[in-house]
């Protein structure tokens, strides 16, 4: 290595070197209260509800043209789909902004027993819309199976009716993530022999794991589940 080379090495590694060490790599995160409060204005200023139709406008559309699809089929499939619960079927805004964001598992169990969440409407149209065109709907949703019966009786307070199966989480479950339990319930659902044409969610972790033809993600800011 002649000399020139050896100093243009050198200045490459100190300048790697004072980037690593610069401000920017420990930047201080975005202050917690500040961020609360954009969420709830992303919420109260329609932007959310824009955003969140749209993106379930997308979802039915595919749907119907599945349908429609289907229809000119010689052989045809028996059409699945499968919803989320939480942010996805049903919205709990209201509790999220009371608990601050903040909630502890006992809190939110206690919520989900009084039943009261209400429906989020272009989802209930979509819902409703599939089973008028012979579409199968399953809920596939991480709450644990102590809840089931709550959630039935609030899936049908806020206008959801006659669904075709729905899949809780066992109260042993024992992994980290709920990507397994999900992707086995849709896995069991093609094992009947529906084909699940769309599979929708509010958490990617609700979209992973296969069996499912389209996946379609909706606006969360609210919370993250692995």
């Amino acid at each position: 290595m002649n000399a020139v080379s050896s100093f243009f090495l050198k200045l490459l590694l100190s300048v790697s070197l004072i980037l690593s060490l610069s401000p920017s790599a420990f930047a201080e995160p975005p202050n917690l209260s500040i961020v609360k409060n954009e969420i709830k204005t992303y919420h109260d200023s329609g932007i959310y509800n824009q955003e969140l139709t749209q993106a379930i406008a997308r979802a039915h559309h595919y749907i119907m043209a599945q349908v429609k699809a289907n229809d000119h089929q010689a052989i045809k499939q028996k059409l699945a789909i499968v919803l989320d619960i939480d942010e996805t079927s049903l919205s709990n805004y209201d509790d999220i902004i009371k608990n601050d964001f903040t909630a502890d598992r006992q809190a939110i169990h206690q919520q989900i027993l009084k039943a009261r969440a209400p429906a989020i409407k272009p989802m209930l149209a979509l819902y409703k819309d599939a089973i008028e065109h012979g579409v199968k709907v399953f809920f596939v949703t991480g709450r644990n199976h102590s809840e089931l019966k709550a959630t039935e009786t609030n899936l049908l307070k806020a206008g959801y009716k006659h669904w075709s199966g729905l899949y809780v989480r066992p109260d042993n479950y024992q992994q980290q993530s709920i990507v397994p339990f999900k992707a086995h319930a849709r896995e069991l659902i093609t094992k009947k022999g529906y084909t699940i044409i769309a599979t929708i969610g509010d958490q990617y972790s609700d979209l992973m794991g296969g069996f499912a033809k389209k996946e379609f993600k909706l606006p969360n800011p609210f919370y993250f589940l692995p």
